[in-house]
């Protein structure tokens, strides 16, 4: 059951990362990625709240002090992960921000073996230590791409890569100290507190944009000609993350987000290709290839 949500989890993930493509290009300040991502939680909210009452009934809706700790874990992350994952691939090439997130599946992997004492083979190190290099490469192919990579687009990156491993680590905390848990509710509260952060984000960011001289618009006119992208953004946003966390259920952290990303990374490869028209040369080949090559030891070997 475990490889079927997670199947599931990746429909939803490809299918959000091409509409996030075709978004970035509304995108003209920061303030418009804080307003535009927060429409998408709010929406998650809504779907969240269904979702719920009809699986688990109003009883799920009160959830204890813990699960709303895992979730205010996983929404500011996962506030974080959106916003600077947004901003990325509006200044940089699409294969190179979902390489980078490789980078978020070993902080995952370390972190659920600091707390829960999930085993790390010497293979599996290793296998982590190529992801590296994987990423280092795509760096290279990003500057053949896009020109030689800014350091702000670079802090941008990591901290893309960081919050989404913590926002990944957030599922297993709570699948792993509340196994019989509301999943639904989980992802709920996630993004209610992800709403919560981005509402803060948005004055923070447009009182920024208005004293750097960047156009500031208003809310309406961010959201009317792309609100079908954004919607079916929220809906596969919320698909991916309730289905990952269902697979956390059945498989370890080592297992499942090594495979979930390295899958994402080559369906993103064909995407970028097919429909993005991005250029796809020797470099990026390589860095896919030793990625494919990490995840078959992280999964295989011991």
């Amino acid at each position: 059951m475990g490889y079927l949500f997670l199947s599931l989890a990746l429909a939803a993930g490809i299918t959000k990362g091409y509409c996030g493509k075709k978004t970035s290009y509304a995108i003209v300040s920061n303030s418009d990625s804080m307003i535009m991502n927060l429409l998408r939680m709010l929406i998650c909210v809504l779907v969240g709240l269904i979702l719920t009452v009809a699986q688990d009934g109003f009883f799920a809706l009160k959830p204890d002090a813990f699960a709303i700790f895992a979730a205010a874990l996983s929404g500011i992350a996962s506030a974080a992960f959106v916003v600077s994952w947004l901003l990325s691939i509006r200044t940089g090439a699409y294969m190179m921000v979902e390489v980078f997130l490789l980078l978020g599946v070993i902080v995952t992997v370390v972190l659920c073996r600091i707390f829960f004492g999930e085993a790390i083979g010497a293979w599996q190190i290793v296998g982590m230590v190529i992801l590296v290099a994987a990423v280092y490469i795509m760096t290279a192919y990003n500057s053949s791409v896009k020109g030689r990579m800014s350091i702000s687009a670079l802090v941008l990156l990591m901290i893309c890569g960081l919050s989404y491993g913590i926002s990944d680590f957030s599922q297993k905390l709570f699948t792993n100290n509340r196994p019989n848990g509301s999943v639904a509710a989980f992802n709920l509260y996630t993004y209610v507190f992800a709403a919560l952060a981005l509402v803060a984000a948005y004055f923070i960011f447009r009182k920024v944009d208005k004293r750097s001289g960047t156009q500031v618009r208003s809310p309406l006119a961010v959201i009317k000609p792309i609100w079908y992208f954004v919607l079916i953004m929220a809906v596969c946003l919320f698909a991916n993350s309730f289905f990952k966390t269902r697979a956390a259920l059945h498989l370890d952290a080592v297992m499942l987000y090594p495979l979930n990303q390295g899958c994402a990374v080559v369906l993103s490869l064909l995407m970028s290709s097919i429909l993005f028209k991005e250029k796809i040369n020797a470099k990026c080949i390589i860095g896919i290839c030793l990625s494919f090559v990490a995840l078959l030891m992280i999964n295989l070997l011991k």
